[in-house]
C-alpha cells in the first residue's frame, strides 16, 4: 500500500510545530522531518506523530562526528519508520556507520542529481545492487528512496526507472513526489506540471508491494492540492 504524507520545509515559513499541525488537519498517514536548516537540538522538544520519517541533512556525511551522532541519538530515541540519506555522498564504509548507528530504523539511500557521487564510483543502480550485496555480507540491511523528480532531471523516465530500482534487490520503502522542468529541481507539485512526470504509472508500480511504501509529497507549496490529485489517481 502506498501512503502519503507531508515534509518540513524551510521553505513554507512555518516552525516544525505549525507543519505538524497542518498535516495533521489533511489527516496524512505520517510526516517527514527533513532537517533542512535545522538540527536535532532545535526540535528536541516538539511532540511528533507516531508515524514519522527522517531525512538526513544534506551533506551530512561531512558533518563532525558529534554533530552526527546528536542525529543517531534523536533517530534512535524516536524510532522513525525510516530514514533517507543522498546517495551522492556515500561510500559502503560510510554507509555501514549509518546502518549500525542506528540499528533499529531502516536506512534508505535516495537517488540524486546527478547520477554519481564523489565518494564511489558508478551509478545510483549499479552503487544500490553493490550496496544491497554488501549489506547481506555483512550482517545489516539497506532500503531505497525514489525521489521522481531527481529521476526526470537525471533523463530517465520515471515509471520504467522506479521498476530498475526494485530491480536491484533492495525494497523501495519510501517515495519523494515532485515534479519540475527537466532542468532545475524546483519541487512542483505533482499535477501541476503539463505533461510532467506519470505519476499514476508511479504510483502503480508500488502500490501492490507486499510491504507499506511512504510517498513523501516533497513540494515547497500547494501541498494540498498535491495530496488530493494523488490520491484520486
Amino acid at each position: 500500500m502506498v501512503k502519503f504524507g507531508f515534509q518540513s520545509s524551510k521553505y513554507n515559513n512555518l516552525t516544525l510545530e505549525q507543519e505538524i499541525a497542518f498535516s495533521d488537519n489533511n489527516k496524512i498517514d505520517f510526516f517527514d522531518v527533513f532537517f533542512d536548516g535545522f538540527t536535532p537540538e532545535d526540535v528536541k522538544n516538539v511532540q511528533l506523530p507516531q508515524n514519522v520519517t527522517v531525512h538526513l541533512p544534506i551533506g551530512f556525511t561531512s558533518l563532525p562526528e558529534e554533530r552526527q551522532n546528536s542525529f543517531f541519538e534523536y533517530i534512535n530515541l524516536h524510532k522513525p519508520i525510516s530514514v533517507t540519506i543522498h546517495f551522492c555522498e556515500l561510500n559502503l564504509q560510510i554507509l555501514e556507520k549509518i546502518c549500525k548507528s542506528i540499528p533499529e530504523t531502516k536506512v534508505c539511500i535516495e537517488n540524486t542529481i546527478p547520477d554519481s557521487n564523489s565518494e564511489s564510483s558508478g551509478t545510483y543502480l549499479e552503487f544500490m545492487t553493490e550496496a544491497k550485496k554488501h549489506a547481506v555480507l555483512n550482517g545489516y540491511n539497506v532500503y531505497a528512496t525514489f525521489d521522481t523528480g531527481h529521476a526526470k532531471i537525471n533523463g530517465f523516465e520515471c515509471v520504467e526507472y522506479a521498476k530498475k530500482v526494485l530491480d536491484t534487490g533492495a525494497e523501495v520503502l519510501t517515495l519523494h513526489l515532485h515534479d519540475n522542468d527537466g532542468k532545475n529541481d524546483s519541487h512542483w507539485a505533482a499535477g501541476s506540471v503539463y505533461n510532467g512526470i506519470n505519476f499514476s504509472g508511479v504510483l502503480e508500480v508500488f502500490k501492490n508491494l507486499s510491504y507499506d511504501v511512504n510517498a513523501v509529497i516533497e513540494h515547497w507549496n500547494n501541498n494540498y492540492n498535491a495530496l488530493e490529485y494523488l490520491q484520486n489517481l
